[in-house]
């Protein structure tokens, strides 16, 4: 898919991880901008560009989520002023507000969202174009693409489902209705409800992660523990009845939470102020104390029935 004129080669001029959100918060140091009406704020440029901060105001995007898409290459080409300073236009308003209605509605992954964004954006439209007009726009699209976008769609319907309703209240067909999938393309992709979920559960590294890279800044070790049991806990269900699997030695789920547990380690490393040999022993303690504040309860109660039992 031809993405010119999109970040991605842009991204490599300078890291994301050294681009403090309060250094595009201020006035670029660029050709000068005609003094505006009384309120004026500086922020812009009287061709229609205008910094993050805008952006921010425009979209609801925060600050730093606007870095990390424009690192993955997700938004179109910015205009660099300077080292960390960079301008914006309506461009970049209408991708964020792609990329959120695809995340929160569609429960895509960010890299299915970089595959499909450009030809999303490239779509010709006239007049208004409100959401309903980009529900059926998606839903085309969703219809004839490949089978790695067929697959993530599934997996974090997968994932949603499982983690609200658990393994018992869900089936297959109420995973394909939420992921806009055929029922027979299910079984395209997974043998059974049970192969679906073992996906799900693994996928909770990489829709923990994302978030997880958002963030702005490094944190304490407290903090990072905080910061991750509340990421989790929407997805505290399904990781429950897969340590309690485990515990009860269900074949198939035999060494997932420790699988997830080391995923997990290796994104928030990079989110520690703890740094060289010391940060991955740091990051295993932190995703170990958010994951037994979750899963302590319902494992000492398992483990209680087991003793209890004849």
């Amino acid at each position: 898919m031809d993405r010119s004129g999109w970040s991605a080669t842009e991204t490599t001029r300078s890291s994301w991880a050294a681009e403090p959100s309060t250094r595009e918060e201020a006035t670029p140091t660029v050709s000068p901008v005609p003094a505006g009406p009384p309120g004026h704020s500086g922020r812009g440029t009287t061709d229609g560009r205008f910094t993050v901060s805008v952006l921010a105001d425009k979209t609801g995007t925060p600050v730093p989520t606007i870095h990390h898409y424009r690192h993955l290459g997700l938004l179109p080409e910015v205009t660099e002023l300077a080292s960390n300073r960079f301008l914006y236009d309506e461009r970049h308003v209408e991708a964020l507000n792609l990329i959120r209605l695809l995340r929160e509605q569609r429960s895509l992954p960010l890299e299915t969202i970089r595959e499909m964004l450009p030809e999303l954006l490239a779509f010709d439209r006239e007049g208004d174009f409100s959401q309903e007009n980009w529900d059926d726009v998606i839903a085309a699209y969703l219809e004839r693409s490949g089978p790695a976008v067929v697959a993530a769609r599934l997996v974090a319907a997968a994932r949603d489902a499982f983690a609200q309703y658990g393994y018992a209240g869900v089936n297959v067909a109420d995973i394909c209705s939420a992921a806009d999938v055929a029922k027979g393309t299910f079984y395209r992709y997974f043998d059974s409800k049970e192969a679906i979920f073992l996906a799900a559960a693994r996928s909770t590294v990489e829709a923990v992660g994302e978030q997880l890279d958002e963030l702005p800044a490094p944190m304490s070790e407290h903090q990072a523990i905080e910061k991750l049991k509340l990421l989790l806990g929407p997805l505290a269900p399904l990781l429950l009845e897969v340590a309690t699997g485990e515990l009860r030695h269900q074949p198939n789920l035999v060494g997932v939470v420790g699988v997830i547990s080391a995923g997990l380690a290796s994104r928030v490393v990079p989110r520690l102020r703890t740094r060289g040999k010391a940060a991955r022993p740091a990051a295993r303690r932190v995703v170990d104390a958010a994951l037994v504040g979750l899963l302590r309860p319902t494992l000492q109660s398992a483990s209680s029935s087991q003793s209890n039992s004849p």
